[in-house]
């Protein structure tokens, strides 16, 4: 029942070698353990990155605290001294300016190494404003008080951008998220509510009208108010405390002092402020307040600390963890490499015995003896292939004798064929040629025949067009005819009216003759013979020159008629000449048409000859095509074989090891780094892999395989072409980083040996890099971008 269900697996595992299929059971084994000592792996740099995002937040946050602390006895002194009139504190102020520049300069150095948490728009702004208020005099102390109160709202809100973006009060382990709360969300707001006492307390107490400005007073109150917000936050503090208790946490040395100062602060405030007694001393206020805030300020450092330190612990415990687990896997790998080695022996061994038996046997030595001891399946195995051998010699025996006689015609037979093959070869170089020129004509001729099918096709509707305008010259000439006749009637038509007015020219004349001779009874009508006159020598003038114009029209037409009978003609002409090339091209048409076809079955009966020579050239194709399938399948079983761990490194480990080195010097620092890479025990040297450091004169700074040779040149080296070295390598590091080829004496071995590097910069005058021994480059020694 298992047969078909196996027999993919056994036909498969019937075509690969012995070592394959031992390699295949033990990646069997190795890719799971490895996939879940990647993932165990991946989850401990993931932990350890983020509790060294999280420390680089705190030490960022704590030097944020350390400004504002600095900033609040800034304030203070500020308010306390100019109210005060006092000279001492005057010159404690000014005295307080150097160490606030300072803490602002490590706050600028502290968030200018983590870009990513995107807080430059809020501290740039608030930086030159910190500057510009510890650069301010003396004059008008409420304004500086209020401005300098806001720049420090400011900054405790910066401080809870970097305590979210480094993911700070969320970390995975709760005593950090407790005791980072604590030291920069509720001892920050106790301490301002101090910080305010102390500035603004003693600043009223010691005030000339203290007790008698009832402004004063009120703002005495007022400010006396503000403990209950200490008052409200001290229980919150001692929840995360007694949290800190529960899970393990003892009670911070400072915790003690830190009440006793504030509750004292607390009392006295009430005592004193809140009742408006007025009755403590502004001196003794202003040192009882700066105690609360001494005592609250080393809480909060000794909170940090200890969320740091437990922070770098468990840092430095993942990498532990990552390291056994790379460990454990080297450890299983080894001890599956020798179960293999051992089953090896034990297997191949009897194979290797029997190989020999059959080699023999493939060199016609038929009388071999592979027998093994034993009772297991090898040694059934070695019994069989005796007993096949025995009855293969026999069969040998007979096909001998056949193949004496069947030589000599298979001789004749390869001979013929060889001869056959060449003349069908030159038969098909031929035919090949003869085909390829008959075509080009068929297609000539083709051709010749779609032009003249186009040229008829053209000349066709050129005739149509110059019929039809022939038609329309013919009917703009009868047009023309109609227009002549009508002019010489108008002409007639000018002749009557002419006619017309010369009669009533006459008749006018005898009425005033006879108007005349009627004397005095006569005169009217005289005057009316005397205007129709007028009239018709006028009418007879308009006669006169529309005659005159019809004449010209007439001439003008008569012209143009002669003009388009002349062009008629010609059309018409045109018109027969065009019908004739027609026909003409037609009849080339068609005999371009009838050679085409004649041609086309020229060509088919040719490319049928030439089909044979085609599919005799195939066969070399696919013959080509198997041996490309074969390469392959031999890539294929290359590939099979990746995995296995070597004795030296390759350029893919090296590459890793460039980027693992560059992530450390961002992790621990340059000058820290530099100490771990030459430490040849160290993550940072394995096998023949080890990271080095160059500037641009070719000088080491870090030489991870022989701490010795740092301060020495690539120059010294031997075997190597150092300018053209420091070439490439600066070039691949300008652009950000690259691989590069050149020789090399091995310092191990002293061969030369050829190197595949990989370089980064470090800065515009450091590269880091790490390279992989290959075998010697065959062209000139030297080194050799790679792109």
């Amino acid at each position: 029942m298992l047969g078909p269900l196996t027999a993919p697996a056994v036909a498969l595992l019937q075509r690969i070698s012995m070592p394959v299929k031992m390699l295949v059971m033990a990646a069997v084994v190795v890719l799971p353990l490895l996939a879940v000592a990647w993932l165990l792996a991946l989850d401990h740099w993931r932990d350890a990155q983020q509790a060294r995002e999280a420390r680089a937040g705190l030490q960022a946050a704590r030097a944020l605290l350390v400004l504002g602390e600095r900033l609040q006895t800034w304030r203070d002194l500020t308010d306390y001294a100019l109210n005060s009139g006092n000279d001492a504190l005057k010159q404690r102020r000014e005295a307080a300016r150097a160490p606030l520049r300072q803490a602002l300069a490590e706050a600028d150095s502290a968030l200018a190494g983590h870009p990513h948490w995107n807080v430059e728009g809020a501290w740039l702004p608030l930086r030159q404003a910190i500057d510009k208020s510890a650069a301010a005099g003396d004059d008008n102390p409420p304004v500086q008080h209020a401005d300098t109160t806001q720049h420090l709202a400011r900054l405790h809100r910066l401080i809870g951008l970097v305590a979210d973006f480094s993911q700070l009060e969320l970390d995975a382990d709760p005593v950090v998220s407790h005791q980072a709360r604590m030291a920069l969300s509720v001892l920050p707001a106790v301490r301002e509510v101090s910080s305010m006492l102390r500035g603004r307390g003693p600043a009223q107490l010691a005030h000339p009208d203290a007790m008698t400005d009832s402004v004063i007073l009120s703002n005495v109150v007022r400010l006396a108010g503000t403990t209950d917000q200490i008052t409200a936050l001290l229980p919150a503090l001692q929840e995360r405390l007694d949290a800190l208790q529960r899970r393990g946490e003892t009670v911070p040395p400072q915790w003690g002092a830190f009440r006793s100062s504030t509750d004292e602060l607390i009392r006295a405030t009430d005592a004193h402020l809140r009742t408006a007694a007025m009755t403590i001393d502004a001196a003794d206020y202003f040192k009882l307040a700066d105690a609360a805030v001494a005592a609250q300020t080393a809480l909060m450092n000794e909170l940090l600390q200890r969320a740091e330190a437990r922070l770098t612990a468990r840092s430095t415990q993942r990498e532990v963890m990552i390291g056994a687990i790379a460990a454990v896997c080297a450890v299983v790998l080894l001890l599956l490499a020798y179960g293999m080695a051992a089953f090896y022996r034990a297997t191949v061994g009897g194979l290797t015995h029997l190989n020999q038996a059959i080699d023999r046997a493939a060199e016609g030595d038929l009388t071999g003896d592979a027998v093994l001891p034993g009772r297991d399946e090898m040694a059934d195995m070695s019994q069989r292939l005796r007993n096949m051998l025995a009855h293969l010699s026999e069969l040998v025996a007979d096909v001998r004798s056949a193949a004496a006689v069947l030589g000599h015609v298979g001789l004749q037979l390869v001979e013929d064929s060889q001869q056959l093959a060449e003349r069908t070869q030159s038969q098909a170089a031929s035919l090949e040629q003869t085909t390829s020129n008959v075509r080009q004509v068929a297609d000539t001729v083709q051709a010749n025949a779609a032009g003249a099918d186009d040229i008829r096709r053209l000349t066709a509707q050129l005739n149509a067009e110059t019929e039809r305008a022939n038609e329309l010259m013919q009917h703009t000439v009868g047009g023309l005819g109609s227009l002549q006749a009508t002019s010489q009637r108008m002409t007639e038509i000018i002749g009557t009216i002419d006619g017309i007015a010369f009669q009533t020219n006459i008749l006018a004349l005898n009425a005033a003759v006879e108007a005349a001779r009627a004397g005095e009874a006569g005169r009217g009508f005289a005057v009316v013979a005397s205007e129709v006159r007028r009239l018709a020598q006028r009418s007879q003038e308009a006669a006169n020159e529309v005659r005159q114009l019809i004449d010209e029209s007439a001439q003008r037409v008569q012209v143009t008629v002669s003009e388009i009978h002349t062009v008629s003609e010609a059309m018409a002409a045109l018109v027969r000449g065009i019908r004739d090339i027609a026909a003409r091209i037609g009849e080339m048409a068609e005999a371009s048409r009838q050679q085409s076809t004649a041609l086309a079955e020229v060509v088919a009966a040719v490319g049928d000859l030439d089909k044979v020579t085609y599919e005799n050239s195939a066969m070399v194709e696919r013959t080509t095509h198997r041996a490309n399938r074969l390469m392959q399948r031999t890539h294929e079983l290359d590939e099979a074989v990746r995995h296995m761990k070597l004795r030296q490194g390759t350029a893919d480990e090296a590459y890793q090891l460039v980027k693992k080195a560059v992530a450390h010097i961002q992790a621990v620092g340059y000058e820290r780094a530099k100490e771990d890479f030459q430490n040849t025990h160290g993550p940072f040297v394995d096998r023949d892999l080890y990271i080095f450091v160059l500037d641009r004169a070719g000088t080491y700074h870090v030489m991870g395989l022989d701490r010795n040779k740092v301060g020495t040149r690539v120059h010294d080296a031997p075997g190597i072409d150092a300018e053209r070295f420091m070439e490439d390598a600066w070039h691949r590091a300008d652009q950000g980083g690259g691989w590069i080829e050149y020789n090399i004496i091995n310092p191990v071995t002293g061969q030369v040996r050829a190197k595949s590097s990989y370089v980064e910069p470090l800065s515009q005058d450091l590269l880091i890099g790490c390279g992989a021994y290959r075998s010697a480059l065959t062209a000139t020694p030297g080194s050799a971008s790679v792109d």
